[in-house]
């Protein structure tokens, strides 16, 4: 894993995505990825639901791997509760895709215009993201079945 995928989601004209480098972050993965960006990243002083805040999501180390238990998928930011950092983690397959996409983590910054709501189809290919206006309001399974009959079953 060697980038970092960067959404801004206030960029101009719509969230712009970039593909960095992992640069001063190598060798880290999962929490400690997502506390070390949110660390070096975000002002200590700045609201957890504004726009200096980062949601910060990586896969484990050894995800991507054939490691046993491996597929363990962090996400952290600024905690709106605590105002300290707050990290989470998942199993399943999205640690393992990222990971072997080459991605040590995604960073969603900026903040979307009111209202907005987006979806980011990341794969071989690269990374597209388009509106989702038409999810607003669904709960999960209907989500779900809209996500499936638009990208298949492997979503």
């Amino acid at each position: 894993m060697d980038k970092i995928l960067r959404i801004n989601m206030g960029a101009a004209g719509g969230p712009k995505a970039t593909v960095t480098p992992v640069g001063a972050y190598a060798g880290l993965g999962g929490r400690a990825m997502t506390s070390g960006i949110v660390s070096k990243e975000v002002p200590p002083l700045c609201h957890p639901l504004g726009e200096d805040n980062k949601l910060v999501i990586a896969p484990g180390m050894l995800s991507g791997s054939t490691a046993a238990m491996s597929g363990r998928l962090s996400v952290g930011c600024k905690s709106p509760l605590t105002g300290g950092i707050k990290e989470a983690n998942a199993g399943g397959q999205p640690s393992q895709m990222l990971a072997r996409l080459g991605y040590a983590a995604i960073v969603l910054e900026g903040k979307p215009k009111e209202g907005a709501l987006y979806k980011v189809l990341i794969n071989k290919d690269g990374v597209k993201i388009t509106s989702a206006d038409n999810l607003k309001m669904l709960g999960n399974y209907d989500t779900v079945e809209k996500m499936k009959a638009e990208f298949g079953d492997k979503i």
